[in-house]
């Protein structure tokens, strides 16, 4: 009889539900620095705010921890460059992305289904020459741009990224005239696009390129190289003051997943916001984990993390900064849906972000 009972009850008892997935990605580069450092500290994180991430495969599969209770898996995926990256996320290849700014600028523009969550960092960018160039700061490098025979040739990442937007500016305010065609006999400075970031280095040493123009760790990693050294950081650049703070990257989210699962978005935001104070304050350790997760240089990230503001905030500075990009992108014909046409700051606001969930999770990660 008891054998019975149990047999009914056992049947009455609702199967476990299956945890949702939660994809995330970013590129392999120190920018993107919080995802590394949640997932490598979970006995901080579940001490501190009670949401972390339990290792199953590093770098790649994890779950979303809060206490002892799993409420997502979370897989994690790496691609080279914002562009790619928000690309991926806009085709809903992931639910969260972090990227840069212009380039989620680009996609929302194209009618594409997501918004920023919450900035990550800024500044962390910066001018490099061959060791043996001339070249010492920005006034000593245009007077170089301005009486070589040649015109400089400078490499760059991408096409849509924050820092050759940056550099076109500041030669642009400076009367340095520069182009993309190796023909253009009035350049001083040929751009050459180098499709991506890894190709930068082995550029210089091969001298196919005098410079580039990159993001970090890529600053200290061509100086403990011995092939480059850094002639300026982009927020030095003029006009002066205008790049101080500029946002470079941020986390983004396919609406889609923000209406199914508000929750795990906001949960994940906070996560992320955490681990980017721990960043500041633990700069050694922060490191040492960086070049871990990269496969990279602790001394190099030692270099490299402080150079990256990771205090930026969602306000009146981000908001000014991002609406330099949006001008930028429209002076240059790469804008011309819905960030274009949007009538008012308050539309514009809505667009981009999901402000909501930015209080919510702020409130969360104290």
């Amino acid at each position: 009889m008891l054998s019975i009972v149990a047999v009914a009850l056992s049947g009455c008892e609702k199967p476990p539900q299956e945890l949702p997935t939660l994809r995330i990605a970013h590129a392999p580069h120190d920018h993107h620095a919080p995802l590394y450092v949640a997932a490598m500290n979970p006995d901080y994180f579940k001490q501190h705010g009670g949401v972390w991430l339990r290792e199953k495969r590093f770098r790649q599969a994890y779950q979303l921890m809060e206490g002892d209770r799993a409420i997502a898996n979370v897989e994690i995926g790496s691609h080279t460059g914002g562009q790619e990256l928000i690309r991926r996320l806009s085709e809903e290849q992931y639910d969260l992305s972090f990227g840069g700014v212009p380039a989620i600028l680009k996609y929302i523009d194209k009618g594409r289904s997501i918004r920023m969550l919450a900035p990550v960092m800024a500044e962390g960018a910066g001018l490099v020459m061959g060791v043996d160039s001339p070249a010492r700061d920005w006034d000593s490098f245009l007077e170089l741009a301005k009486t070589r025979k040649e015109p400089l040739r400078i490499g760059y990442k991408s096409q849509f990224s924050v820092q050759n937007l940056i550099f076109e500016h500041a030669l642009s305010v400076s009367n340095v005239p520069f182009s993309s065609d190796a023909d253009d006999a009035k350049a001083r400075i040929l751009l050459i696009n180098l499709n991506g970031p890894k190709n930068l280095i082995p550029a210089l040493k091969n001298q196919l390129v005098d410079g580039f123009v990159i993001m970090q760790p890529f600053l200290a990693k061509a100086e403990a190289q011995g092939v480059g050294k850094t002639v300026a950081m982009l927020h030095e650049l003029p006009p002066q003051g205008k790049w101080r703070g500029h946002p470079c990257c941020a986390l983004a989210a396919h609406n889609n997943f923000l209406a199914k699962h508000p929750d795990l978005s906001r949960k994940m935001t906070a996560l992320m916001w955490r681990a980017r104070d721990l960043v500041r304050e633990k700069p050694l350790q922060s490191a040492k984990q960086v070049a871990a997760w990269l496969n990279g240089s602790e001394d190099v990230e030692a270099l490299s993390l402080p150079t990256i503001d990771f205090s930026v905030q969602l306000d009146e500075s981000w908001r000014r900064g991002v609406h330099y990009w949006i001008e930028a992108m429209q002076h240059r014909g790469s804008l011309a849906g819905q960030v274009r046409a949007a009538r008012s700051p308050a539309e514009l606001d809505a667009l981009l972000y999901d402000r909501a969930l930015y209080q919510q999770a702020c409130q969360e990660a104290p």
